[in-house]
């Protein structure tokens, strides 16, 4: 079959390097100056990923392309029949229709009079190389935006904690006005103490270094003293909590400090995104091997563009809205790494915008 398609090609100047045409993985084509595809290399062959490749031959070469692609191939292939070497980069998919980006060349091929005989092009798959580049873009903007967050999840208790002490110096203040402001500094900088912990966490899971104390817990205590931690916020919402928990000892391998973190991180979310009087259900049971906590809430849910990158480091779930209290993008990520390392999983759930969400974290059960 390759013989029909990929016979030597011979330009006025002498016969092109059979070798090099056959062996080559690029994609290698040969067009009339109509822009009629020719002839087609066997790497050609694979990196389109043709059933059947004559189904190519005689196309217009520019027609193959989708979108913006044609347009630059269209001006690529003029440029080459000019007798100037032109060269772009597009996505094209293949014929089973999977995702390619080409770094594309398209060369002049003269013949014996000088003028331009053919148009060769030589596509290359660039696909790994620009996924690359599009995740360290990507990266590079969450990054941007995490140090944002940052300078202003810390500038405002900064702020308050410096406003609290000015007045401090007054001494112009009762005992109960005195307190108060005693008790604002120390609200905000157990806000800037959260967030120094959560960065030096998330550089110790990055370097290896965290290390959990293992014992066997119930994780019963580990709700009850999240929910110690949370009842605060969960009254000032006036928000419903509903609890389905398993009456049995609910037994995992586990750190008590990491797993409150992990809940409290969860649960707190659900709380920050959930309206006032709404509904928030924790659920926990057995079964088999597994013991899972199950977090659902009537919230702003999740949009469906953000559920695969959730818990990704520096993701925040709505950061278009710009909402102040999206936090650092820090706490799922950690949720995540601190769940993995015991052995367990983390899932989320939502039916998109508006409609709620679910988080399901999955531990191995402790060896009856």
């Amino acid at each position: 079959m390759f013989d029909s398609i990929c016979a030597t090609y011979t330009g006025s100047d002498g016969e092109l390097n059979r070798e090099l045409f056959n062996s080559s993985a690029d994609c290698i084509k040969i067009l009339d100056l109509q822009g009629r595809l020719g002839q087609l290399n066997p790497g050609g062959i694979v990196a389109l990923e043709l059933d059947q490749p004559e189904q190519l031959l005689g196309k217009v070469w520019w027609e193959i392309w989708p979108d913006q692609g044609r347009a630059l191939a269209h001006s690529a292939f003029d440029t080459a029949k000019g007798g100037q070497i032109s060269k772009f980069n597009a996505f094209c998919p293949t014929a089973h229709g999977t995702p390619r980006w080409w770094d594309v060349v398209a060369n002049p091929v003269f013949g014996a009079d000088g003028q331009v005989r053919e148009v060769m092009v030589v596509s290359r798959d660039m696909t790994e190389l620009y996924v690359a580049r599009q995740a360290l873009r990507e990266a590079n903007l969450r990054k941007d935006a995490f140090l944002a967050t940052v300078a202003h999840e810390l500038r405002n208790p900064i702020s308050a904690a410096h406003n609290a002490t000015e007045l401090l110096k007054l001494k112009a203040f009762d005992h109960a006005r005195t307190a108060e402001l005693a008790q604002m500094v120390q609200r905000q900088l157990g806000h800037m103490s959260r967030v120094a912990e959560d960065l030096l966490d998330t550089a110790r899971i990055g370097r290896g270094e965290i290390r959990l104390s293992l014992d066997r817990i119930d994780l019963r205590t580990v709700i009850a003293d999240t929910l110690e931690q949370l009842q605060s916020a969960v009254q000032a919402k006036h928000q419903q909590l509903a609890f389905d928990v398993d009456g049995a000892a609910c037994l995992v391998l586990g750190d008590h400090v990491r797993l409150v973190q992990v809940l409290g991180n969860v649960l707190g979310n659900a709380v920050r995104y959930t309206p006032e009087r709404g509904a928030i259900a924790l659920a926990l049971g057995r079964a088999g091997d597994t013991v899972t906590v199950t977090v659902t809430d009537n919230g702003i849910g999740i949009p469906a563009d953000r559920l695969a990158t959730i818990f990704d480091m520096y993701s925040q779930v709505h950061q278009s809205t710009m909402r102040k209290s999206d936090g650092l993008g820090l706490g799922l990520s950690l949720v995540r790494a601190l769940v993995e390392l015991h052995g367990g999983s983390v899932a989320a759930a939502s039916a998109g915008a508006g409609s709620g969400s679910r988080f399901t974290i999955t531990l191995p059960a402790a060896p009856r």
